[in-house]
């Protein structure tokens, strides 16, 4: 019977993704902002390692906002008609409420 090689570390490379408890907050804030608008279960979130995404049905295609929180300053971007993400600074996560018309906006535009 072989004895495992010496030196030799069965380990899973680690991934550099560090899903915080402030961005799923901001999650769940966004959720529910939306909550009137959509059923939650539609809206996802998917973090990569230079944003966290929230996604409408899960799809990359769909994205209802973005969420940076790595920087000095919390930071919000809401994608336009194009998609290209306008940046907003937040002072506290929950600045994110005093941007529910546009991330409705956002979502109505999946539907």
């Amino acid at each position: 019977q072989d004895a495992p090689a010496e030196g030799v570390v069965d380990e899973e490379p680690k991934s550099r993704i560090v899903t915080t408890e402030d961005e799923l907050q901001a999650f769940y804030i966004v959720r529910g902002l939306l909550a009137e608008t959509v059923p939650v279960e539609r809206i996802a979130h998917r973090d990569t390692e230079s944003y966290f995404g929230i996604l409408f049905d899960d799809n990359s295609r769909k994205p209802i906002c973005r969420i940076n929180f790595d920087t000095k300053q919390k930071q919000l971007l809401i994608p336009d008609e194009t998609k290209k993400f306008t940046r907003y600074y937040l002072d506290t996560i929950n600045s994110i409420c005093d941007h529910k018309d546009l991330l409705v906006d956002v979502v109505k535009r999946y539907l």
